[in-house]
């Protein structure tokens, strides 16, 4: 869809745009320490943008699951790229630097933390849980369905553009055709009581329910010899066996009972749960 012939927003999606906007500026507040307020810039505004995004810039993909279902993308300049990862390292911010690997895991890192944020503060537009899980720095497939450019700013700083691309799965979850009228059909009463859709719990697990369980969230682990480990100081690194875009495990008893994405939660650390296993298999895991 071209920016220059973009039809008006539908409400749920000027709703969807202002929790992503309101959200990455909530997270650029905690990261530079400072306010950041935002805007949706205007078509012809958006079209110059992309534009110059052409020769310059850099894309992200998300998928959405859950009550959302599509693919979201972003499309911003390096500088601006730079500039942000720079924030999230406490760099000295400097748009015209190369940029390396360690902007590129640390500007996927703060989207990350964009879409954990953004699908927080989505749940009651979409009815419910939604996740955004991170497809890399690559082009958005395809052509979107629609684009808004988004603008940040904060006194004292250089302003964040960019360009949201959607494609026409998530434009169809945020506005869905309604289903036709379908009358129901009145069947006789069953003659049997059904089965339960769940086998019942053992009366004696019932009696472990209250127990309370430390849980632990790993993001990655290594061994060490002892001469290394006396050697640690302030400062040192200890690099794990995990990259940034692999999921972190969450662990009951020393046991993997899920997996997921880290995510900013007014201020806080939190676990977006991606991949769990099942109930059987996790109290069995418990019994080891």
């Amino acid at each position: 869809m071209s920016t220059d012939s973009q039809a008006p927003h539908s409400p749920k999606m000027q709703a969807y745009l202002q929790a992503w906007g309101t959200s990455i500026s909530r997270v650029l507040q905690e990261v530079a320490g400072a306010p950041h307020t935002w805007q949706e810039l205007s078509p012809e505004a958006t079209k110059e943008l992309l534009s110059s995004l052409k020769e310059d810039g850099i894309s992200l993909q998300f998928e959405a699951s859950q009550h959302l279902t599509g693919k979201q993308g972003f499309v911003l300049s390096k500088k601006d790229a730079v500039r942000l990862s720079q924030l999230l390292l406490a760099e000295p911010e400097d748009g015209s630097s190369a940029m390396t690997d360690d902007h590129r895991d640390a500007i996927a890192e703060l989207f990350r933390q964009f879409a954990g944020a953004a699908a927080s503060a989505l749940k009651g537009l979409a009815g419910g849980e939604v996740s955004f899980k991170w497809s890399g720095l690559e082009p958005f497939p395809g052509e979107p369905a629609e684009r808004a450019g988004m603008q940040w700013s904060s006194p004292g700083l250089a302003s964040i553009a960019l360009v949201a691309e959607l494609d026409a799965g998530l434009m169809t979850a945020l506005n869905p055709v309604a289903a036709p009228v379908v009358q129901a059909l009145e069947l006789p009463a069953p003659t049997h009581p059904p089965a339960p859709l769940v086998p019942a719990r053992d009366p004696k697990l019932e009696l472990l329910m209250d127990v309370e369980l430390d849980v632990t969230l790993r993001f990655g682990e290594r061994q060490m010899v002892l001469h290394d480990i006396l050697d640690l100081s302030a400062g040192s690194v200890v690099e794990l066996n995990q990259c940034v875009q692999d999921p972190v495990e969450l662990l009951v008893g020393n046991k993997v009972i899920a997996r997921g994405e880290v995510v900013v939660v007014d201020g806080s650390y939190g676990l977006r749960v991606l991949e769990i296993v099942s109930p059987m298999e996790r109290i069995a895991s418990l019994k080891v």
